[in-house]
C-alpha cells in the first residue's frame, strides 16, 4: 500500500496574497491539480491524505469551521473532476504552541495512518515548504518539493537548513507522475515474485 501526503496552500491552490485562504472565493485551484489527483485516485492502492498546517486558526484570522468549510468544498470539487481525497488534517497551531502536529512534526502524517504502522505503507509528501520535507524525513518517506507556492523561495534555504528532497519538481502534476511511476514499478515487482513463486 502507498500513502501519499499532499500540502494543501502552495500545492493544490494558490498561495493566498494576504495572509491565509479565509474564504472559498479566495481558493484558486492551481492549474493541473484537479487533473494530477485524478490520476492519482485511479491507484486504489493509494492513500490519499491532505495535511495541511492552519495557523490562522490559531491567530484568530479565520475559524476553523471556516477551514472545514473550505476543505469540504474543495474535496467535493476534486471529487467531481473524477479525484478522491481519504481524508484531511489541519493543524490550527501557531508556532509558539509548539504542538505535535505542526510540520515540520509529523504529528498530522502519524494521525492519518491512525493505528496502521508506517511500515505498511510506501510514504510520500509533497509540500512547497522546508517544513513538509522535514515531516516527510522524520517518517523516513520519499520527499517532494513543488516550485508552486513558497517552493522557489523555500528552494534558496535548503543548504542552510541541511534538507533535501528527494525530488525538486515544478508542480504537482509532475509529483504525481513519480508516484505513479513508483507505484507501477512496485506492482510489476509483485507480480514478478508471484509468478516467480508460481513457477
Amino acid at each position: 500500500m502507498t500513502a501519499v501526503f499532499l500540502d494543501r496552500d502552495g500545492v493544490i491552490n494558490e498561495n493566498s496574497l494576504q495572509d491565509y485562504v479565509k474564504d472559498w472565493n479566495e481558493f484558486v485551484f492551481l492549474p493541473g491539480a484537479k487533473e494530477a489527483l485524478k490520476r492519482l485516485a485511479e491507484q486504489t492502492a493509494v492513500k490519499i491524505f491532505i495535511v495541511s498546517n492552519q495557523a490562522g486558526i490559531g491567530k484568530g484570522v479565520v475559524s476553523a469551521e471556516r477551514v472545514e468549510e473550505i476543505n469540504r468544498q474543495m474535496r467535493r470539487e476534486i471529487e467531481a473532476a473524477g479525484g478522491r481525497v481519504d481524508a484531511i488534517f489541519c493543524c490550527p497551531h501557531t508556532v509558539q504552541d509548539r504542538c505535535s502536529c505542526r510540520k515540520p512534526e509529523p504529528g498530522l502524517l502519524l494521525r492519518a495512518l491512525g493505528e496502521t504502522t508506517r511500515d505498511a505503507y510506501k510514504l510520500f509528501v509533497v509540500g512547497d515548504a522546508l517544513s513538509d520535507i522535514a515531516a516527510g524525513r522524520k517518517m523516513a518517506a520519499t520527499t517532494i518539493m513543488v516550485k508552486t507556492g513558497r517552493g522557489e523561495a523555500q528552494l534558496r534555504l535548503l543548504s542552510a537548513q541541511r534538507l533535501q528532497p528527494d525530488h525538486i519538481v515544478e508542480d504537482v502534476s509532475e509529483a504525481v507522475e513519480i508516484i505513479l511511476q513508483a507505484v507501477r514499478r512496485k506492482q510489476t515487482e509483485e507480480r514478478a515474485c508471484v509468478a516467480g513463486n508460481r513457477s
